[in-house]
């Protein structure tokens, strides 16, 4: 099977708001005006209402409750306006198919994306694009459940337990190509950025992925940190036995495991707020 012809029974591609395609426009904008990005963002009621709920949760609110658009775009700045924005367009742009836990989903996701995050700081690599990587790395996932929804159930029923790099090779021995490609594919056709695009896709073989992409390295550690604390239910000495091998030489996984739960406690009403 070609992923063109997964998109194609794809009845409704998933869509993103205008507001959210001007900001992809201007990822590498260094001129960008943060005012006229709050003007635009205020024509959006629903995605204007996100941004404030979201600016005024937990993680983003600091010493004061923003009142506008305009007051969160002054406070918080052009990159962290962008991830929320960002994050209010994409998880409102797909519908949950039947039986799907779609707040799961999300939960995971955003999980990821606080992890990414978290490693990407000492790496030098940009801290909102790292989060929007580990927010967008399984959307994907989301066009298999709806565009072959009879082998998306029989792995949601058969591998409830299973991990990424297994459910890539299940969908890659069926259909030819797995979640990454996929979300590499709709990144691309909503025009994201080159560096987003291969991160989603190298995700699950990042040796293959060009020495100067740091990204894929980041996602790949994230969702096998996700994972393990999954799998211990967040007990951090056993996740760390396992987070073990090439993948994550030269990382000190004990000291970014101490760091882990306070990030993790920041953002865990992320996907709630957005829901």
């Amino acid at each position: 099977m070609e992923i063109s012809a997964l998109f194609s029974q794809v009845h409704s591609l998933p869509c993103i708001p205008k507001v959210a395609q001007d900001l992809i426009q201007q990822f590498d904008n260094p001129h960008t005006n943060v005012d006229s990005i709050a003007r635009n963002i205020s024509l959006d009621p629903v995605i204007a209402a996100k941004v404030l709920r979201l600016a005024n949760s937990a993680r983003f609110r600091g010493s004061r409750e923003s009142a506008s658009v305009e007051d969160t775009a002054m406070r918080l700045g052009f990159n962290t306006l962008r991830t929320l924005v960002l994050a209010s367009a994409v998880t409102g742009a797909f519908q949950a198919p039947p039986g799907f836990d779609l707040k799961g989903f999300w939960g995971h996701s955003f999980q990821v994306a606080s992890i990414s995050r978290l490693l990407a700081k000492p790496r030098g690599v940009a801290v909102e694009i790292a989060f929007t990587c580990g927010m967008m790395h399984n959307i994907g996932e989301l066009l298999i459940q709806t565009g072959v929804p009879e082998l998306a159930e029989r792995l949601n029923q058969n591998g409830k337990d299973m991990g990424a790099a297994q459910r890539v090779a299940l969908e890659t021995l069926q259909l030819g190509f797995g979640f990454p490609e996929v979300g590499a594919e709709l990144a691309r056709l909503w025009q994201l950025p080159e560096l987003i695009q291969h991160a989603i896709a190298y995700q699950s073989r990042p040796t293959q992925a060009p020495a100067d992409m740091p990204l894929p390295r980041v996602l790949a550690q994230a969702v096998s940190i996700a994972e393990a604390l999954r799998q211990y239910q967040g007990d951090m000495n056993k996740a760390l036995e396992t987070l073990q091998g090439p993948l994550f030489d030269g990382l000190d996984v004990a000291s970014l495991l101490d760091e882990l739960p306070a990030v993790l406690e920041a953002d865990k009403g992320f996907a709630e707020l957005l829901g």
